[in-house]
């Protein structure tokens, strides 16, 4: 596995042969023989720190982010376990450099990017909440962020105005193929994980698994994220107030589960006071009501 690792870390390798790479390292992960689970996980931290470290792999072709988004979602997914703390890190940074905004774009928009993305911050969010649970500030930046990318230009805008919208879209997101409905819906449904009870899974013996599964109570990361919903409805508030976006009804719509359940970890005090600075022109709350 360390040729893979020093081939994916190779700017020099073309593209197609990079995303074989990738694509056999997905393969390996999911049929790992039996004791080599540190090897597996050594691997998985170098391939993470390579998709973060290197510019040719996180500010590469959206061709090349969604087979290495995939590896991650699939991880994450199939072998939550495996995954180890030292890892979120990593994973967040990609996760925030991906989404971040630039000035050049695709011409067609990667859906799949969106979606993997939302996948690995869900599973991880289900699946791994003991660990997630010490990231929440990076957790909070990337909802943060993918809320905002959902926002669209209004019709008929200036030059000078349709340059500062796209400048807040990231490579993948092209400004002419806004992401729409089933995207919105994706992470509406990442929102209302926030709130579901599970008891993160652990590698142990036969013998000892019950007893593991006993000893460990089934939580949520709703009380401790509500100290961070104020970082994440703000993207909303900004949505919605922005004169050159629009979020359209439908979207609007698909979004209030998610929102509610940000509301709903609040306190009532903190509820109250992020609802006068969401007001509208007419006095109305936008959030919450």
């Amino acid at each position: 596995v360390s040729v893979i690792a020093e081939g994916i870390e190779d700017p020099r390798l073309p593209v197609g042969r990079c995303k074989s790479l990738i694509h056999l390292s997905a393969v390996l992960l999911h049929d790992t023989p039996q004791r080599t689970l540190k090897v597996a996980q050594t691997f998985v931290t170098r391939c993470l720190a390579a998709f973060t470290g290197r510019p040719h792999l996180y500010d590469g072709p959206s061709e090349l982010k969604e087979h290495y988004l995939e590896l991650i979602a699939k991880h994450c997914s199939d072998r939550p376990a495996a995954v180890r703390s030292v890892d979120l890190g990593s994973i967040w940074s990609l996760l925030s450099k991906i989404l971040s905004g630039t000035t050049n774009h695709d011409t067609t928009t990667s859906f799949a990017t969106f979606h993997c993305i939302i996948s690995v911050a869900d599973s991880l969010v289900r699946l791994r909440r003991d660990v997630v649970i010490h990231n929440l500030p990076h957790l909070a930046f990337v909802l943060h962020r993918l809320l905002l990318i959902t926002k669209r230009g209004r019709p008929q805008l200036g030059a000078k105005q349709s340059k500062l919208v796209a400048g807040t879209l990231p490579s993948w997101v092209s400004p002419s193929q806004p992401l729409g409905v089933a995207e919105i819906r994706a992470f509406s449904r990442l929102l209302t994980a926030l709130t579901i009870k599970t008891v993160p899974p652990t590698y142990t013996t036969q013998q000892h698994t019950s007893v593991a599964t006993e000893m460990q109570k089934a939580e949520s990361l709703a009380k401790p994220f509500a100290k961070h919903v104020g970082h994440v409805l703000p993207a909303y508030i900004d949505c919605m107030n922005d004169p050159l976006c629009v979020l359209t009804p439908e979207m609007r719509q698909e979004l209030e589960p998610g929102l509610f359940s940000l509301c709903e970890m609040l306190g009532e005090y903190n509820r109250d006071a992020l609802m006068v600075s969401s007001l509208d022109s007419g006095g109305n709350p936008r959030i919450c009501g």
